[in-house]
């Protein structure tokens, strides 16, 4: 595209632009957009969305709600849970960590090795 034609695109939107915001633009608009919701098949097209989704309009609604009341706060851990990963932790020597560093690496060694 030359410089030309791009000038001449830039100009065709800012008339398509200002035409649509003026009075008559917005008039004819408005007519067009009535006549085309009464066309059969647009109301048709309209009515299944409608029934697709109006089950998951009340959950979206919930979601909506639930998210407002409740903005999370500070996360809480269970204690069993922490007890439970630190027994885990002491028994596969994640806690021993002066030998951890030594036995990952003899580890990765012998996997590059296969």
């Amino acid at each position: 595209m030359n410089e030309r034609e791009l000038k001449y695109g830039e100009a065709r939107k800012r008339a398509r632009l200002k035409w649509a915001n003026s009075e008559h633009g917005k008039e004819l608009s408005k007519n067009y957009m009535k006549e085309y919701r009464s066309r059969p098949e647009v109301k048709a097209k309209y009515h299944e969305y409608y029934i697709k989704n109006k089950l998951h309009w009340g959950e979206i609604t919930k979601a909506k709600q639930k998210k407002a009341n409740n903005w999370g706060g500070k996360r809480t851990e269970n204690q069993q849970i922490i007890d439970l990963h630190e027994e885990w932790a002491r028994e596969n020597g994640y806690r021993d960590n002066d030998t951890l560093h030594a036995t990952n690496t003899e580890r990765m060694i012998q996997d590059a090795k296969k």
